[in-house]
């Protein structure tokens, strides 16, 4: 919440809030619903890829069955905070798919390396046409780290994953774990988390998740450019670079939400590209609120269900287990 606030003052400081009202009174309910239709199309490829990947464990799984588990954990995220909605994934569905929870836990994480990937390609790709002081270079270095990072991470367990289980499997046999039963539970969902992460040695696999991750990211583009359509921004690059800003910058702790940081980096990709300050806020805004309130709805109303009663067991039953165990 503090940082929150602090992105949201850093905001407000330069802002001239009868010129953002302005602003917004300028988009069109038609533009909304453009916006909508390809934000509810970059959510069925995302729904597809998690797909992709469950139904390497299981091939009889339909993408129906996929599609309620991952709206339910997207609007939890929206609105709870430490990511409840991926412990909701995570643990709540795993009876659903008769997977381990760390198979789960293993495709959450290809998930997010792919999205990091795939925003970094845009970020550098759009980053020599942004103005040079607008975007600053501590910025743009701790992206280059988080990126550098993220795919030495993957080459590191694609390539070392049987040193990786053996050092695991060694300081599971520690005698701190023996004497608290812990030792069969650390190799099992150790097991489980690595085996799932090396579907990322399948070249098939990888090329399909990569082209859906591209997929993904561009259908969200064009939420964001149909909103800078209709306000009628001038800048055709400005709401693409703005994605990537916007987003790479709810990598920072935040409230539910990423109120503030994600407003914050999706203004700054609009200014690098030449739109004026409170113009790129309102644009910011309603890109937030188009993001944010459709999937939350729709998460929180299918969760709070009377019928989905057992799904709120299952998880709390599910983490209570999982505390026990570790």
């Amino acid at each position: 919440m503090v940082v929150s606030i602090i992105f949201l003052w850093l905001i407000g400081q330069k802002l001239d809030f009868s010129a953002v009202r302005d602003n917004l009174s300028r988009i069109s309910p038609a533009h909304v619903l453009v916006s909508l239709s390809f934000l509810a199309a970059g959510y069925s490829v995302r729904i597809i890829r998690w797909w992709c990947m469950l139904r390497s464990f299981d091939p009889e799984l339909s993408i129906r069955s996929c599609g309620w588990p991952f709206l339910v954990s997207i609007g939890i995220n929206n609105l709870l905070p430490f990511r409840a909605g991926d412990i909701i994934r995570v643990f709540g569905f795993r009876e659903i798919f008769r997977l381990p929870s760390m198979q789960l836990m293993g495709t959450l994480v290809i998930e997010r390396l792919l999205d990091l990937i795939t925003l970094l390609a845009f970020f550098f790709i759009l980053l020599p046409g942004a103005v040079n002081d607008e975007v600053s270079p501590a910025f743009v270095s701790l992206v280059a780290w988080i990126g550098a990072a993220g795919i030495a991470a993957v080459l590191f367990v694609l390539f070392f994953s049987g040193s990786i289980k053996r050092f695991i499997y060694w300081f599971a046999d520690h005698p701190f774990f023996i004497r608290r039963k812990w030792s069969d539970h650390i190799r099992l969902h150790s097991s489980h988390l690595l085996d799932t992460l090396l579907l990322l040695r399948t070249p098939r696999l990888t090329l399909q998740l990569l082209a859906l991750s591209l997929l993904v990211w561009a259908l969200e583009g064009a939420v964001y450019a149909a909103v800078a359509h209709g306000l009628s921004v001038m800048t055709m690059t400005g709401p693409w670079f703005a994605l990537s800003t916007g987003t790479l910058g709810t990598l920072l702790p935040s409230s539910p939400g990423y109120v503030g940081t994600f407003d914050y980096f999706a203004i700054l990709g609009m200014i690098a590209y030449g739109t004026d300050h409170d113009l790129a806020a309102a644009f910011a805004l309603i890109v937030h609120i188009v993001l944010w309130l459709p999937l939350t709805m729709i998460g929180i109303a299918y969760f709070l269900r009377p019928s989905a009663r057992i799904l709120r067991q299952q998880v709390t039953a599910a983490i209570s287990a999982y505390k026990v165990q570790k």
